[in-house]
Formats: structure tokens, C-alpha cells, sequence
């Protein structure tokens, strides 16, 4: 049997992110394996196949989300491909104006997350059509770091009178035994997690 578009795109996708990541044991604390995934981002060939399986996954959202730092490079690639506004989402302190804030805990601590409570004032919906949202980051692990961002979204989304919306969240990779994909289905039924390899 041939193998289908998005089959064909979703392997390569995952080549290329398994040809680019280097494990760092014990950072950035004792005990944490960190994921780098920085070489899939210096290779111009690599980058594009995440991005043309992306491009084929969600080719009908509305509004690409970045959360900082590397989930900035994804979603503005993405965004500038799909010709998409791209919002941010940052850590605490460092977006000006009224912000929404959530906190959220990691595998090695806990930090906050914000966004600019008027982020959304300018976008044009489409009549009759359900608001596609794409979360972008790219290491998936305990899902404290995701939960906080669809709080997030969901509240900035409300606040400038996009009711009728749904959420999707995309992830290079994951950390299976930390079980952040369960987590965030368990909250919340009705986002879903695309992550290209599960480690």
C-alpha cells in the first residue's frame, strides 16, 4: 500500500528531528535530561521538512501561538509560511500593558507565563467559521508549561470576543515517562497534542 501524504511528510519530519537532537544529562539541574533540538534550527533542509509536515497538519489554523523561547522560532516560521499573525507568549516581566499571567510548574521548578491582554484586538474573524488556534513549543514534558499557555489563550481569546474557537497544540518532541500528552488530554478534552517524536 502507498504510503499517504501526511505519512510521508510525518517520517520525515521525524528524521530529520531524530538526525538533530543532542541529549544534555543533568541540565540544567542534576537528575534532568535536557532535549537540545538547536542543530534542527542551524539546517535550512531539516527545518523545512518539520515545516512542510506542519504545513500539511494544520493547514486550516487561524492564529499561530509561540511560547518563548524556541516555540518563538517554530511559530514565526510557521506563521510567515502560512502567511498567519503569530502571537507571543512569554515569561513573566517582559511584555509591557496589561497582561494575563499564569503560573505553571516543570520538571525543575516553577515559573510564569504571560500575555498582553489586548494581543488580540486588531484580528478579523471569518463568519461561520470555528477560530483554529495552534499552540507551538517544542519540548513536551510534565505539560505545566502547555497547560499554562491554553489557560492563556483561552483567556486573551475571550477578551477580544473570539468565542467560538478551538485549540491545537504541536510539539517537536516529548519526554513519554514525564506524561505530559495524558495530562493535558486528562484537562482538557477537547485540545489536541501533535508531538513528532515521543522519546
Amino acid at each position: 500500500m502507498q504510503e499517504s501524504k501526511y505519512q510521508e511528510l510525518q517520517k520525515q519530519a521525524e528524521k530529520s528531528v531524530r538526525e538533530s537532537m543532542t541529549l544534555f544529562s543533568d541540565w540544567p539541574n542534576k537528575g534532568v535530561g535536557f532535549q537540545d533540538i538547536s542543530n534542527l534550527f542551524l539546517s535550512y533542509d531539516k527545518f523545512s521538512d518539520v515545516l512542510d509536515y506542519y504545513e500539511h497538519r494544520f493547514n486550516d489554523v487561524d492564529l499561530v501561538v509561540g511560547l518563548e523561547a524556541r516555540g518563538f522560532i517554530l511559530g514565526t516560521a510557521f506563521a510567515q509560511r502560512m502567511k498567519l499573525p503569530m502571537m507571543m507568549i512569554r515569561k513573566k516581566g517582559k511584555l509591557p500593558g496589561p497582561c494575563f499571567r499564569e503560573s505553571y510548574k516543570k520538571e525543575y521548578g516553577s515559573d510564569e507565563f504571560e500575555v498582553q491582554e489586548k494581543a488580540l484586538s486588531k484580528v478579523v474573524t471569518k463568519p461561520g467559521k470555528k477560530y483554529h488556534v495552534l499552540i507551538m513549543d517544542d519540548i513536551l514534558a510534565t505539560g505545566g508549561t502547555m497547560a499554562a499557555s491554553i489557560e492563556l489563550t483561552k483567556k486573551v481569546l475571550l477578551n477580544n470576543d473570539i468565542k467560538d474557537f478551538k485549540i491545537s497544540t504541536s510539539l517537536i518532541s516529548s519526554i513519554k515517562v514525564l506524561n505530559g500528552k495524558e495530562k493535558i488530554y486528562e484537562k482538557y478534552n477537547d485540545v489536541s497534542v501533535d508531538i513528532i517524536i515521543e522519546m
